[in-house]
């Protein structure tokens, strides 16, 4: 059941993806995906098989759906916050923006414990609220820093990165 739920899930935010107005260059946002995969695959790695705060299901279809949402959904979800950080110009639409992801991606750690592909023995559902708000306020920075990069580029060169 959880692995045609994540599934669909990846396709949606694909769509949102490609169909988004986005500020950074599609090599900026490339390169935002990468890190960010990097980050929340070793995140759950760490937690799982290191700290042991979490468990992963041992069933072969929940822990592909838990891969999909740690390297696919969260980087996007990213790449969706950058991209809705910068295109908005209000205080408010911005948090909106971040507290409608954070609520998103909140959802999807609570659907993994109804599905049984984690288990927080040692971790507590409000910790992984805080990692992921800290997660999304990192992809800002990395955004910003990226943005900051390819304006100056533009600047100098008359070209994106």
């Amino acid at each position: 059941m959880s692995l045609p739920f994540f599934i669909s899930m990846l396709i949606i935010l694909i769509y949102i993806v490609l169909f988004m107005k986005k500020r950074l260059s599609f090599t900026a946002n490339s390169i935002q995906f990468m890190v960010l995969s990097i980050i929340s695959t070793n995140y759950i790695t760490i937690m799982t098989n290191k700290l042991k705060w979490m468990y992963a299901s041992e069933d072969l279809t929940q822990f592909i759906s838990l891969l999909i949402n740690r390297q696919c959904i969260l980087p996007l979800v990213g790449v969706i916050m950058v991209n809705g950080y910068l295109n908005y110009d209000k205080r408010k639409e911005k948090m909106i923006c971040f507290l409608t992801l954070l609520f998103f991606i909140s959802v999807l750690d609570v659907l993994h414990v109804y599905f049984h592909s984690l288990s927080y023995p040692e971790w507590s559902l409000l910790d992984t609220v805080i990692v992921n708000g800290i997660y999304l306020v990192f992809c800002i920075w990395m955004g910003r820093g990226l943005y900051y990069l390819q304006e100056k580029e533009e600047g100098r060169n008359e070209q994106n990165i």
